[in-house]
């Protein structure tokens, strides 16, 4: 009950608002008398306080204080009984009353305290009964769509019943947008919406409620802005909670299905990455089950986070790992999105540092799987530089015309990556057909005579290293890296480049070789390569460490 209820209703006729009309909407939970000075203190917040003004009589600071006391207070209004203690109330007591929105109420002498507080109370109570009803029928109706089984536009169709309005919900873990009436206006203005691109605007253009698990957030209940109507007879509130919680029940169980069934395709992926499946129609008649095609075979595409697995070693706690887990995660979906922009049909298996697809295209459009290929490699760097400290190595094996022999491109796609931790190529796409020299050293890298090789070539500089304290074997590994490109080599190792030149100018000599001669430049190539592939160095990962 409010305040204006009371002055309106036929049995209170001769009760007068002297002030403080503003307060007017406000409601009453309960009626109580003050009659002491010190009443005011055991007020809760809401109530209609009647007095007789005893303790304060004509006093106008004391009257004033009083109002104060029951605004802090929060009660719903005051009234005053007529020529009991209280003669005439003060303008300036009026003005208060009308500064602070408090109801103030002229009560006749004739009324008895129990007059008011008797009915208003009966009709308090009885409100509330009416609201717990409410209330109560609204939770069975959701609860038998939780137990149904319910889908969520018959959710919205409920939770729109009950408040009188069209709703929407936005789930933003799958980007999809459900609605309570696909026709109405609310649906045409989020028709052509991306939960993902606009999800900041949305309470700003519409009434928005969030349907949120501790700090897991799964989307936004929407209204039409203004239309939905905040009082305490339509119990919005309780059915938007209700309908929050049934949509919660719905969002976790379609997670915990999806992982399963992603964790079953992985599986499958595996089998087939890994050459776990013998027969070709095994691999058909399972990829069926999920609607997948592979009869026009397929090529391996592996994505590496370059180094993570070393940030995983140095001095690892909890929230560390958290972290790196989150962020591995973030780039795999990251990879995930942009592969299958581009390749709608890739499936993918997910390791502890990398995830790999399978790719398939028809053969009119092999032409173009390189250049697309690079296209979403390039798509995926740059968007990770917004969201991660850490760099991707895309390892791509050939294409094979038969699903079967696709392990053997999985296996070129992990080579590629190999090569590209051992050669230092981080940050960049690798195809394995381009390779060329490398993959051809990799059968015999750690061969006795290819050491021999590689020593005669190289031991010079490594000995001239240590029993100087030089750096000459990894300036020269630069100077390689960069084709021989004195300047540029300078650049990468942040030298003058008249300090290259005197350290080139050592290497020759310590090497004894002539490096103008193309066919020495392509001996010490050899060796520098099958080194560092023997060796496996890999870069400072300082500049991966999380911050």
């Amino acid at each position: 009950m409010r305040v204006c209820d009371l002055l309106t209703d036929p049995s209170f006729a001769d009760l007068k608002l002297l002030a403080g009309g503003g307060g007017a909407q406000n409601n009453i939970s309960s009626v109580t008398v003050v009659d002491t000075p010190d009443g005011a203190q055991w007020l809760t917040g809401g109530e209609f306080v009647i007095t007789t003004g005893y303790m304060v009589g004509n006093n106008t600071d004391s009257l004033v204080a009083f109002l104060h006391m029951l605004h802090q207070r929060k009660v719903a209004g005051l009234g005053i009984k007529k020529n009991r203690h209280i003669s005439s109330i003060p303008s300036t007591v009026l003005e208060l009353a009308d500064v602070l929105n408090m109801p103030l109420v002229s009560i006749p002498d004739h009324y008895s305290f129990v007059d008011i507080i008797n009915p208003v109370l009966t009709r308090t109570v009885n409100r509330q009964y009416t609201l717990l009803a409410q209330n109560s029928l609204i939770h069975d109706e959701f609860q038998a769509l939780a137990v149904n089984d319910s889908t969520v536009p018959e959710i919205l169709q409920t939770l729109s019943l009950i408040v009188g309005v069209p709703s929407a919900f936005v789930d933003t873990y799958f980007n999809e947008i459900y609605y309570s009436d696909s026709n109405s206006a609310l649906a045409q203005s989020l028709r052509q919406v991306n939960p993902l691109e606009v999800s900041n605007q949305l309470p700003v253009l519409y009434d928005c409620h969030i349907v949120a698990k501790q700090t897991t957030k799964f989307g936004y209940i929407l209204f039409p802005k203004g239309e939905l109507k905040a009082s305490e007879d339509n119990c919005f509130q309780t059915a938007v909670e209700q309908a929050g919680i049934i949509l919660i029940l719905r969002m976790q169980t379609r997670i915990s299905n999806q992982y399963v069934v992603e964790k079953y395709k992985g599986i499958f992926i595996e089998d087939i990455l890994l050459n776990n499946i013998k027969e070709e129609s095994e691999i058909h008649n399972r990829a069926a089950l999920y609607n997948w095609d592979f009869h026009n075979g397929g090529a391996a595409v592996t994505v590496d986070v370059n180094n993570i697995k070393q940030s995983f070693t140095e001095k690892l706690d909890s929230h560390t790992n958290r972290m790196l887990e989150k962020l591995t995660e973030d780039i795999f979906t990251l990879a995930i999105q942009e592969l299958q922009k581009t390749f709608p049909g890739a499936n993918y298996m997910k390791q502890s540092d990398l995830i790999s697809f399978i790719v398939s295209v028809p053969p009119e459009e092999r032409g173009q799987l390189i250049p697309r290929l690079g296209e979403v490699f390039h798509r995926i760097q740059e968007k990770l530089r917004l969201i991660s400290p850490f760099t991707i190595t895309m390892g791509v094996g050939n294409y094979y015309e038969n699903i079967c022999d696709v392990y053997k491109s999985y296996t070129e796609s992990r080579i590629s990556i190999n090569l590209g931790y051992a050669l230092r190529w981080f940050d960049r796409i690798l195809f394995y057909k381009d390779m060329g020299l490398y993959r051809m050293l990799t059968p015999i890298a750690a061969n006795p005579e290819t050491l021999d090789f590689c020593d005669k070539f190289l031991k010079p500089l490594e000995d001239y290293d240590r029993e100087n304290g030089r750096e000459l074997m990894d300036t020269l590994q630069e100077i390689v890296q960069c084709d021989w490109n004195l300047k540029k080599a300078s650049e990468n190792l942040y030298l003058h480049y008249n300090s290259m030149k005197y350290r080139y100018s050592k290497i020759c000599s310590v090497m004894n070789m002539d490096f103008d001669d193309h066919g020495n430049r392509l001996m010490t190539e050899i060796a520098i390569v099958v080194h560092m592939m023997n060796r496996r160095q890999f870069p400072d990962i300082r500049q991966y460490k999380l911050q």
